[in-house]
């Protein structure tokens, strides 16, 4: 059913054809008999909010702006670094405590305070390391504002230069990580990236999380890390029901947050598998969807 250029969609339990959605850039939204008022919106940055072409517009600026002013929290639900994240906060005047690196830490972006942290435990991380010996990949590990490398290489160098984190080579990263990491991040060819992925998967099931966030970067975490259990423990800090979250995202890290959040949304040019897995398909961060979005919802008085 259709309402002028708003779609209507089915509820999830009944969305397996929702793929025919998947280049159709409409708002697609989940039909309900008594919609939510949502009280926290989660917005992953890159890919979703902006790209190096769409920095984050004045429109989406303004919409977050809105948001606030209607009673909801918004927050980032990002792979970023915690240092990096904390800038896009600020720079959005966010106070919502923050998910980053890929949902294994919550962080007040005011205070700086680590609320929760879910780091690999040092048999995670070398069992981990040791299942990516021999695949053409750069390995680094991740704690803090530091970066842990076996060896610096002139990719590795530019990343730390790039990102603004100390880069620091430890000879071994296996042995290194006898202290806990935060994540693991394997860089490597898109093809690469995408078999390593698969075999983690299947060589350690549910004992780590596995995901890939950019198309060269295979990612590995706590098995009670991710965005989604980031914004579990954010709900029950902030006293918001799942069903009262509002959560956008673009990418394959973005999957476990879509399919949690009370009503989920993909960007339009996200990956098919984003795309699937959501409630709603915005249009593209060219045709500022996200904004496009949460205006029609704050209109229907669903946000606050």
């Amino acid at each position: 059913m259709c309402l002028g250029d708003i779609c209507l969609n089915k509820r999830r339990s009944e969305r397996d054809s929702r793929s025919a959605f998947a280049t159709v850039y409409h708002w697609v939204y989940m039909h309900t008999d008594n919609p939510a008022t949502f009280k926290l919106v989660a917005l992953d940055i890159d890919g979703t909010i902006r790209s190096d072409e769409h920095p984050i517009s004045a429109r989406t600026r303004n919409v977050i702006d809105l948001v606030r002013d209607a009673g909801a929290a918004v927050t980032l639900a990002t792979g970023r670094t915690f240092k990096s994240a904390v800038r896009q906060a600020a720079d959005l005047e966010i106070t919502t405590p923050i998910a980053s690196f890929q949902g294994a830490q919550v962080s007040d972006p005011v205070s700086d305070d680590v609320l929760w942290h879910m780091p690999l435990t040092s048999a995670m991380s070398r069992v981990a390391i040791d299942a990516m010996a021999g695949w053409d990949v750069e390995v680094m590990g991740y704690r803090g504002d530091a970066v842990f490398v076996s060896e610096a290489t002139e990719w590795s160098s530019r990343y730390g230069i790039r990102n603004d984190v100390e880069l620091n080579e430890v000879g071994d990263l296996a042995s290194f990580s006898e202290t806990e990491l935060t994540r693991l991040v394997a860089k490597g060819d898109d093809d690469v990236i995408e078999r390593l992925e698969t075999t983690l998967r299947s060589q350690f099931n549910s004992e780590l999380y596995v995901t890939r966030s950019l198309s060269y970067f295979c990612e590995v975490l706590h098995p009670d890390g991710g965005k989604d259990k980031a914004l579990e423990w954010l709900c029950g800090h902030l006293g918001v029901d799942r069903t009262e979250t509002l959560v956008f995202g673009n990418g394959y890290n973005d999957i476990p947050m879509l399919l949690w959040g009370g009503h989920s949304v993909a960007v339009g040019g996200a990956v098919p598998q984003a795309l699937d897995a959501a409630d709603a398909i915005a249009p593209p961060i060219e045709e500022e969807g996200v904004a496009k979005v949460l205006e029609d919802l704050l209109d229907r008085g669903m946000i606050g």
